[in-house]
């Protein structure tokens, strides 16, 4: 006997899909009500009028591949997906957001449970309205705020980013991270007097002893470019100013969880690497 799917679905508000912390706000509310089903995968979808077409595993990795050109994106549609429930049956969550009045942001929930599917169109529903109305009413406070902010990172600075910022170390953990992200390409290239901006440009650009794609195509070669230009600026303009001064207590958290997430997207550029 086939198992029955029920399905719920609320109208959102268009114009905002743009701002970028509601949106991760958003995305965590998401994973915090699916934690509980079981292989859920996430996909974050962008569509717009210049073929911006992509899947992302992250809204971070949504914004480095946008950068700050977001004006023709059109929808973000964002999904968890769940097979392997207890019972047999499916979950499925989608809320999509649309720019353009000519088209529905909405959220839709189908699973086997009609109560649970309403329970979470209503939930979503208010928690977006709320966002969008009152921006700053889904953070919270202390070292919530940082765990949250940080679950994306990659597990090789994760934990100890948290640890240092959960204790007013802002500095300290940006340059454990970039020493990480060093450490991680001496170790694939063997350039163990190499380190830093230098370290960098050895290993991705001028010698490319660490490959991150075939370097066929155009598209192949600006990628390398890209994240050698990106490891460098970690280096430069993220760690070596702490460096080279002593630590500030008063350090601007928001920029350390950004340079953060860019030590990140490294390490996970790296796990792709070829010799």
């Amino acid at each position: 006997m086939a198992i029955r799917e029920y399905d719920s679905s609320a109208r959102l508000p268009h114009n905002h899909h743009q701002n970028w912390p509601l949106m991760e706000e958003l995305e965590r509310e998401m994973d915090r009500v699916t934690a509980q089903w079981p292989s859920v995968v996430p996909e974050v979808q962008i569509e717009g009028i210049n073929q911006l077409d992509d899947r992302y595993s992250s809204l971070l990795d949504t914004r480095i591949g946008l950068a700050d050109d977001v004006r023709d994106v059109t929808q973000v549609t964002m999904t968890r997906f769940s097979r392997n429930d207890d019972d047999g049956s499916e979950w499925y969550l989608s809320i999509h957001l649309c720019k353009h009045r000519t088209d529905t942001s909405r959220i839709y929930v189908c699973g086997p449970v009609q109560a649970t599917c309403d329970s979470i169109v209503r939930r979503l529903q208010e928690y977006i309205l709320k966002l969008i109305n009152y921006p700053t009413s889904g953070a919270t406070s202390g070292p919530s705020t940082i765990e949250s902010r940080l679950q994306h990172l990659h597990p090789a600075i994760k934990a100890g980013a948290i640890s240092r910022l959960r204790n007013g170390h802002g500095d300290d953990a940006l340059e454990e991270a970039c020493k990480s992200v060093g450490a991680r390409l001496r170790q694939l290239s063997g350039l163990v007097d190499q380190d830093g901006a230098i370290l960098v440009g050895e290993t991705l650009g001028r010698k490319k002893l660490i490959a991150l794609n075939e370097g066929v195509t155009q598209t192949d070669i600006s990628e390398q470019e890209g994240y050698m230009f990106l490891g460098m600026a970690l280096f430069r303009a993220g760690r070596n100013p702490r460096a080279h001064r002593p630590a500030d207590p008063e350090f601007d958290q928001d920029e350390i969880v950004e340079w953060l997430h860019i030590a990140s997207v490294m390490h996970r550029a790296l796990d792709r690497a070829k010799l």
